[in-house]
């Protein structure tokens, strides 16, 4: 197999292939990634789909689990927006990678994250605990035939959404700083899609985003549509994030596949953002202030640690949700089962310290790559 460094060209060459790339954004990713082994792993799904069947053989040729999955799964990829209805509803909020794997990839991948995240916050845990939340969770959004996550109805989400929105002044001064664009500078038909994504007819002003958050996709031209509202103080905005088919299909040879990710949010168990688009080569979403994600706890001492097992049985009832979506719940629930019994009780804690072993080696070696460029 070729090394990281072989394999991150390789896969960005693909990338080019299929959208515009900014060079400076993608050298400030290979930075990003040299920050830790956490960081490392969000920016890296391509590498995860070249390793996980060779690492992973027993679950990767399970042909029976295949489902439409998440692929990027980790546990930053997790917010809150408001449904139709006015309500919080919680869950994954990325689908950039949705492809087909079998659903322990998923698994495996959101327990690796949460014991390299947890390496980073500098929580002490095991793999074994961690592991076991999440598949309590699975199950139980197994058994309970999949239910949308509403922040009413949970007290850890409750708590752990209060007063995570950012000051408004703040958000918006950083979500401003990118030069603003004629219409005529935007990719063909972006102008159509960020006006149909508003309730009325207004007059947008766009923005090329100097710099973008996100990490997965940082490199990807993302622009912004806001319009003001009166007197200037207050605006109503929307984000285009180019699109590409999942890694999945750059380590498959198809070139011709398209993305999954609105194949997967039509199955999915989910109540829907009425902001989110997904187009044939843009995403479009709401920028928000008060658009709240959940801080990761910062050390030992950190209160919200107490609530970490719950959120993540409720990371676990998520991936069911999104996984019901091509299988039965009673089908999926035989295959783990199926699973437990050939491969053992801990396949899936055997599984994540493999692949978190297979990611802190890749890290090292990137972050020793990057040395000689100063």
């Amino acid at each position: 197999m070729r090394d990281i460094v072989r394999s991150t060209e390789a896969y960005e060459e693909w990338m080019k292939r299929r959208t515009d790339i900014s060079g400076r954004l993608l050298e400030k990713k290979h930075v990003r990634m040299a920050e830790g082994a956490f960081p490392f792993l969000r920016a890296t799904f391509y590498r995860w789909v070249e390793q996980w069947p060779d690492v992973c053989p027993q679950l990767a040729r399970r042909d029976e689990d295949v489902v439409l999955v998440v692929g990027d799964l980790h546990v930053e990829n997790f917010g809150v927006w408001r449904d139709s209805r006015e309500r919080h509803v919680w869950g994954v909020n990325d689908f950039d990678d949705a492809c087909e794997l079998p659903f322990t990839s998923d698994l495996v991948r959101l327990a690796a994250s949460v014991g390299l995240a947890a390496e980073q916050q500098q929580v002490t845990t095991s793999p074994a605990r961690f592991c076991a939340w999440l598949l309590e969770g699975y199950k139980a959004g197994l058994q309970s035939q999949g239910e949308a996550l509403l922040v009413k109805d949970h007290e850890t989400l409750r708590v752990l959404t209060e007063n995570t929105a950012e000051e408004p002044v703040k958000f918006w001064k950083k979500a401003l700083d990118s030069p603003e664009l004629d219409r005529a500078d935007l990719p063909k038909g972006l102008e159509a899609m960020f006006g149909a994504s508003f309730q009325r007819a207004v007059t947008l002003t766009f923005l090329q985003q100097r710099n973008p958050g996100g990490l997965g996709s940082l490199g990807r031209r993302r622009y912004t549509a806001l319009v003001k509202g009166q007197g200037g103080q207050s605006y109503e905005a929307r984000e285009a994030k180019a699109l590409v088919p999942s890694a999945l299909y750059w380590i498959a040879g198809q070139s011709q596949m398209r993305s999954q990710t609105a194949t997967l949010l039509q199955h999915a168990i989910r109540m829907p953002d009425p902001f989110f688009q997904v187009h044939d080569h843009w995403l479009i979403r709401q920028l928000a202030p008060d658009v709240a994600k959940i801080d990761l706890p910062q050390g030992e001492s950190d209160e919200r640690l107490r609530l970490a097992p719950d959120l993540l049985r409720l990371m676990g009832r998520e991936a069911a949700n999104v996984h019901i979506g091509s299988r039965s719940p009673g089908y999926l629930t035989e295959r783990l089962a199926l699973l437990e019994r050939k491969a053992g009780k801990k396949w899936l804690v055997q599984a994540a310290e493999a692949m978190i072993d297979c990611t802190r080696a890749d890290y090292k070696r990137w972050k020793k790559s990057l040395k000689p460029r100063g």
